[in-house]
């Protein structure tokens, strides 16, 4: 199966996906895995310590790692960090052998036709670098306690290497998701599907970047 490469901005995304899991890192308790995990990244990123972000972005990776642990292969997770005064945001990728037809896969995974949204969604297409043109969906839901959610989607099918992708961001915070919005279009822009064998941007396959990302 192929892969799915995603550069992105290094001051706006933290690639939180648990491997390897803290039990597999030597780890006795997940929450010194985590927060080591997330002083580590903290410091790869050349940020000072300070006590929120780095608390912040363990339970993140804590989330993110028990999510993990119930999804299915491909599955990545992304924190955003331009914001340290509120609460954690992530966006979801999911890569998944392609089957039947295009449209209607992509409708599915944009849940076109989900019973639980207020109404259908609103979607448009959306196109994304080397990933071709997609769809691209805003639904919201209602929570049992009345809190109304939105749910964002993007889908797309790389028809060279037979592989679906989609990206997804719920949250309860309308405004932010769309303060949030642009970078992760920029995110989405940012993904490209190679060949099992074949190596990703990070080792310097600089003609692949896509011309509206920075490094």
């Amino acid at each position: 199966m192929s892969w799915v490469d995603v550069l992105y901005r290094l001051d706006t995304w933290v690639d939180i996906t648990p491997v390897p899991s803290w039990e597999e890192a030597g780890w006795d308790d997940q929450n010194q895995w985590a927060q080591s995990s997330a002083d580590t990244i903290l410091a790869l990123r050349r940020q000072p310590y300070r006590w929120f972000p780095m608390r912040r972005l363990s339970k993140a990776i804590i989330r993110s790692y028990d999510a993990h642990a119930k999804r299915q292969l491909g599955m990545r997770t992304y924190l955003h960090m331009t914001d340290d005064a509120r609460a954690s945001f992530t966006v979801s990728l999911g890569y998944f052998p392609a089957e039947g037809d295009r449209t209607r896969a992509l409708r599915r995974l944009c849940r076109a036709e989900d019973p639980e949204l207020l109404r259908p969604p609103q979607l448009d297409t959306f196109h994304a670098g080397h990933l071709g043109e997609g769809l691209k969906a805003l639904g919201h839901v209602v929570l049992d306690d009345n809190e109304i959610v939105a749910n964002l989607w993007y889908a797309f099918r790389d028809e060279t290497h037979a592989l679906d992708v989609v990206v997804f961001a719920s949250t309860g915070d309308l405004v932010r998701l769309h303060d949030v919005g642009p970078d992760i279009d920029a995110l989405v822009h940012g993904i490209k599907v190679r060949a099992d064998d074949e190596e990703g941007w990070w080792a310097g396959v600089a003609d692949d970047i896509p011309a509206d990302i920075d490094r």
